[in-house]
């Protein structure tokens, strides 16, 4: 019995070498091609075979797959239980000013009519907040722009597995141009821009910063938000990280939000641990680029 992907190509009358059929197996599996329409597969097959950047990103990203299970099963469990215990306290503090704020709401939209009451359950649901990727697009990160889109393609997978909005927001000095993948849907549109995004110049991170902030506070009725970060390790704003505005800007997205960051740096030696003081993790991509 063909699978789906065989199924696509024999629809499509694909001609396609055994490592072009990698490619496509693995884009088809995180990306969830099965929930576009006809129309929409052929547009992402025609784009498949014109783009050598998304080829290059399903090269990279089968590569890292390996490494990347290995490096999951490596940390040990104990971590997020010891975190947990740690922060118990206050995380039961907030999930129950949490609970009066939507048992508040919750009492406002009941709605009567006769002697029926209309009760919004569903609003009332504990939802998982949005995996934010904040990609630095700099003249320093542009050799390794495809390695870094590579990495992100498993996290449409992870969203769309969790019903996470995934976004993805590109910066330099600024925010030009953000995408939001709701649920893990892949939009086509979007997804283009993103694959073909690029940006020329320095990076600063305060402003990716603050806008994440106001992303999490269009998502305030969720929680546990995760927020990865790529960087070449060195924003040329680097140093304002550990000042005292910063520091409350980034406690109050961990506290109120229950942020977690990642820091995916390109080397090892430019990563600056003092200014990153507010990731949960770090991991380096030195070997990777190698």
């Amino acid at each position: 019995m063909k699978d789906a992907v065989e199924s696509l190509i024999e629809k499509f009358a694909l001609a396609l070498t055994s490592e072009q059929h990698d490619f496509l197996r693995f884009l088809y599996d995180h990306l969830h091609l099965e929930e576009l329409s006809d129309k929409e597969q052929r547009i992402f097959i025609d784009y498949f075979y014109k783009s050598e950047t998304l080829r290059n990103m399903a090269a990279f990203a089968l590569e890292l797959a390996d490494i990347m299970r290995e490096m999951c099963e490596n940390i040990p469990a104990i971590e997020q239980a010891e975190r947990l215990t740690n922060g118990k306290e206050q995380r039961l503090y907030y999930e129950r000013k949490w609970q009066i704020a939507r048992r508040q709401k919750l009492k406002y939209q009941i709605t009567k009519k006769g002697n029926i009451l209309y009760v919004p359950f569903d609003e009332y649901k504990k939802e998982l907040g949005p995996i934010i990727i904040c990609l630095e697009q700099t003249t320093g990160m542009a050799a390794y722009s495809d390695l870094c889109k590579s990495m992100i393609l498993p996290f449409f997978m992870i969203a769309h597995r969790e019903g996470r909005d995934l976004y993805i927001v590109p910066y330099d000095c600024q925010i030009h141009v953000h995408y939001r993948f709701e649920n893990g849907h892949l939009n086509l549109c979007d997804f283009k821009d993103f694959i073909e995004y690029k940006a020329k110049g320095d990076a600063a991170i305060l402003p990716v910063l603050h806008f994440v902030k106001g992303l999490l506070q269009e998502n305030q009725h969720c929680t546990e938000a995760d927020i990865i970060i790529f960087t070449e390790g060195t924003p040329i704003d680097g140093q304002h990280l550990v000042g005292k505005q910063a520091k409350t800007m980034l406690d109050e997205m961990k506290r109120k939000y229950y942020a977690e960051f990642l820091v995916i740096a390109m080397h090892e030696q430019k990563f600056n641990e003092q200014q990153f003081w507010f990731a949960n993790k770090a991991f380096f991509a030195d070997d990777a680029i190698q």
